[in-house]
């Protein structure tokens, strides 16, 4: 039983990079962990970190949008698949091609934000007083560095996961919570700004490890910057259905801020918290071995080699289900003793910590569900497929409006919660069971 369940935790999976993809990720979210104490008990559950979380709004919906989740899903497939084949000119230049436009097409995007930044503020958090509002605006048009910042990164780092270099792809986020830390310390020379100036340097950290990683790799891009040639234009095409969906996760968190702005004070930073701890294992087992994976999906995809597929893919599930259901279990027992061991006592009292334990209960339920979406959502990208998952998870953000409108008078601040673990649950058995039929033959 023990050498079992070993070998689902360190099979395959991890052979293939998981280890340090899992390693480097438990390292950023220790950081995370660091950070989310430090703003806790110097902050405390007050409008200033309220305001803080929800300037990362709207530059995170820009970035994911228009650049990164799209991104992701539709040049590695493309990239890996010229690797496979052997066309390393046609490879180099598509990489070329992408690190130019996808910031240039950032900076365009992010001025137009700059312009109505305080129309968008508005919708952003209309609970908030004239003067939050204003910091609001201010901290957010200053965030918008990191969106362009974020974009040469991640392309980047889709070139780096296509490579299988995974060490220098996952050391990244480690840096990046270096700088906001470090932001945490400016806060009582610089105010508010320090917080913004911590994020901003996380994200050069960011992109100067994924530089430095891919010149360690050998790999140059190279040729003419061609937004015609034919493979750009592939990745732009799978990209539409991507970018048509990726608002989906963006605005369920709008959904959420906007809603909880409109609570007690301090409800945003105790969502924001209770989301953040949910968040770990999603990430540190579901988005690690998905990303480890996602090169080898990707490859016998491209090689037509239905048994290699569907090998990566079972090698990867197994150790999944095992780790993330033992997160849920662990946050339904331990949560209170976890939230009040890291984030209790300085400013962030005992009412605090009861109410942020309950959202994080609530919010531990939808761990294995949306672990495993991550996995089949990479799975149907590397079978060029981005349409599927887009109309699996339209009807999700609309369930969850209804849900938290339905629940909140109830509920209160959980409702967010359970709102979202009823939808990424349904989202997660549909888009099984249509993967399972897509791969019946191969089976």
């Amino acid at each position: 039983m023990h050498k079992k369940l070993w070998g689902y935790l360190f099979g395959s999976v991890f052979r293939r990079g998981a280890t340090f993809l899992t390693a480097l990720t438990f390292a950023s979210y220790i950081l995370g962990l660091v950070r989310d104490m430090l703003f806790a008990r110097a902050l405390g559950a007050g409008r200033l970190l309220d305001v803080y979380n929800a300037a990362f709004i709207v530059p995170d919906t820009l970035l994911n949008v228009f650049v990164a989740g799209a991104l992701a899903a539709a040049f590695v497939p493309v990239f890996t698949h010229l690797l496979a084949h052997e066309r390393t000119h046609d490879a180099r230049q598509l990489a070329a091609t992408m690190l130019a436009g996808a910031p240039s097409a950032m900076l365009i995007i992010g001025i137009v934000a700059l312009i109505f930044m305080p129309q968008i503020a508005g919708i952003v958090a209309p609970g908030f007083s004239p003067d939050e509002m204003a910091l609001l605006v201010r901290m957010s048009r200053l965030m918008l560095l990191s969106p362009i910042l974020f974009a040469l990164s991640n392309t980047l780092g889709g070139i780096l996961v296509s490579l299988e270099r995974f060490i220098g792809y996952g050391l990244s986020p480690v840096l990046y919570n270096l700088g906001i830390i470090a932001g945490v310390f400016l806060v009582p020379l610089w105010g508010p700004v320090g917080l913004v100036v911590g994020t901003i340097s996380g994200a050069a950290l960011h992109l100067a490890s994924r530089l430095f990683a891919l010149w360690r790799s050998g790999f140059r891009p190279s040729g003419p910057i061609r937004l015609g040639n034919p493979n750009v234009r592939q990745v732009l095409k799978l990209m539409i259905p991507r970018m048509a969906g990726q608002p989906i996760e963006q605005l369920t968190f709008f959904l959420f801020t906007n809603l909880a702005s409109s609570l007690a004070v301090g409800s945003i930073a105790m969502m924001s918290f209770a989301r953040n701890f949910q968040s770990v294992p999603v990430a540190l087992f579901g988005i690690s071995f998905s990303t480890a994976v996602f090169a080898s999906l990707s490859r016998t995809a491209a090689l037509n080699d239905d048994v290699g597929f569907m090998r990566a893919l079972k090698g990867a599930a197994q150790p999944l289900a095992v780790v993330s259901l033992l997160s849920a279990a662990f946050y339904l027992f331990a949560g209170r003793f976890v939230i009040d061991l890291f984030l209790g006592g300085g400013r962030f009292g005992p009412e605090q910590v009861t109410a942020t334990a309950r959202l994080l209960g609530v919010f531990a339920f939808s761990i294995p569900a949306e672990s495993f979406i991550h996995l089949f959502v990479r799975a149907f990208y590397a079978l060029k497929d981005t349409w599927t998952p887009i109309f699996v998870s339209v009807p999700g953000l609309a369930l969850i409006w209804v849900l938290a409108h339905a629940l909140m008078p109830a509920f209160g601040l959980n409702a967010l919660g359970l709102s979202y673990v009823i939808s990424v649950s349904l989202e997660g058995i549909v888009l099984f069971f249509l993967l399972r039929r897509r791969l019946r033959v191969a089976r």
